[in-house]
């Protein structure tokens, strides 16, 4: 992939404070600053999706609020990023971006003026449809590699959106890195046993699609890293191998890989590290497709690739992912070459306060919930089929809202189907249900 934007210098400077924009989730705060909601464990050093065992949404929201100075200093620079993805679990997609964006540095004056003129100097750059340019350079590779930022939900969505067609030229498995790769792992059923980042509502319907569509899904990652055994290095080899055994065992297999952050990398400027995708091709000899989404979307990974994308979506008009041609090659506009492609995905839309691309490309449809209980805070809608079998508290929404209308109605994404619509206070008390179908 060709360089697009290089030797930009740039001074990082003290980011401003982060201003929630978001009314509910300041009500949630204010809520878990004065109260001590049911079941709170105050000696937590770690932030807990499922207390008790089941799944608690606004939980980790209550523990990062309400003991602030604790998480920050037992997550170091990290808290930010922590607080993102436990907002993003939420839906609350605009607020997430908000908190991501309180751990950058800011840019300076100075070489925010140098991107402008960057920018504003670049031509002849062709933007392709990202979906199309994927589904067709697909039939030249056996494995795809398409990453995500945890806190971003919009980079499941756009993996989604890949699913049916990848699976029409052969990709048959789908090897996911959220998934539980433990002895108790749920992977041809979607519960609480899947996986952490398989609870957030998006990631739970990019598993299901998977599984409708006919995909074997597999989990790939090192449980030894996760329980503190192996390093780095040694995680992202054995998740290398464990990729690697599909094709020992199914030498035919195409794979469609998803994975977080640089895992997909091709190259390391650390000679004691190498990338998942590097020691892939290595041991496999096979060279995998990399697409990368996370430097070119909203918020990037830092401050400046934050103050670039802003720029360059100000430039071009773009409403849909795309990739970035000159001369019919790929270019990567954050100059980073250590994958082959890179997605540019379009300032988001929102449509009473939730992301439009929340629609999957049309695989869901909007419908407005008018609870019929007072002191609603947050809806959820599960699949009844689901709730039927395992309980509310074993399973993922759906779709879920605290974000109200000014009608007073929340905005949901759901696909055909009958659901149990979930009313929970505050407090996370379960307030109401109703069953609905989506036609």
């Amino acid at each position: 992939m060709k360089w697009l934007i290089g030797g930009l210098f740039f001074i990082a400077v003290p980011s401003m404070v982060f201003s929630q924009s978001d009314p509910s989730l300041q009500k949630l705060k204010s809520f878990a600053l004065k109260y001590y909601p049911r079941g709170y464990d105050s000696s937590l050093n770690f932030t807990n999706l499922r207390p008790g065992g089941n799944l608690h949404y606004l939980y980790p929201l209550y523990q990062l609020f309400k003991q602030e100075n604790k998480f920050r200093s037992l997550f170091v620079n990290e808290y930010s990023n922590q607080l993102s993805e436990a907002i993003s679990f939420t839906e609350d997609y605009h607020s997430a971006l908000e908190a991501e964006e309180q751990g950058y540095d800011a840019v300076d004056e100075e070489s925010e003026k140098k991107i402008q003129k960057t920018v504003a100097g670049l031509k002849d750059i062709l933007h392709v449809d990202a979906r199309k340019y994927i589904s067709f350079i697909a039939k030249d590779f056996k494995v795809i590699m398409l990453n995500e930022a945890h806190a971003k939900a919009l980079h499941r969505a756009f993996a989604i959106s890949l699913l049916d067609e990848l699976y029409r030229k052969g990709f048959h498995y789908l090897a996911l890195e959220m998934l539980n790769n433990n002895w108790n792992r749920s992977v041809n059923t979607l519960t609480t046993r899947s996986g952490f980042y398989s609870a957030e509502p998006v990631a739970g319907e990019m598993i299901r699609r998977a599984l409708e569509i006919g995909f074997t899904v597999v989990p790939y990652e090192d449980t030894a890293a996760l329980s503190g055994v192996h390093n780095a290095s040694e995680r992202d080899s054995i998740q290398a191998e464990n990729i690697y055994d599909i094709i020992k065992k199914d030498p035919a297999a195409k794979i469609f890989v998803f994975a977080s952050y640089g895992h997909i990398a091709e190259k390391s400027s650390d000679s004691d590290f190498m990338p998942m995708a590097m020691r892939f091709k290595k041991i496999s000899g096979i060279n995998p497709l990399t697409i990368d989404q996370t430097d070119m979307s909203e918020g990037s990974n830092f401050g400046y690739g934050n103050a670039l994308y802003k720029a360059y979506t100000q430039k071009f008009f773009l409403t849909k992912p795309v990739v970035a041609l000159i001369d019919n090659a790929p270019v990567s506009i954050t100059n980073n070459d250590v994958y082959d492609i890179s997605i540019i995905h379009p300032p988001t839309v929102y449509r009473d306060g939730r992301a439009d691309w929340l629609s999957l490309y049309g695989l869901r449809k909007p419908v407005y919930i008018n609870p019929n209980v007072k002191d609603v805070f947050l809806v959820q809608a599960y699949y009844q089929r689901e709730a039927d079998q395992f309980g509310p508290g074993q399973i993922v929404p759906a779709d879920q809202s605290y974000i109200p209308t000014t009608k007073g109605n929340y905005l949901l994404y759901l696909r055909k189907g009958r659901y149990i619509i979930i009313y929970r206070s505050l407090g996370y008390h379960l307030i109401g249900k109703l069953k609905m179908e989506v036609e």
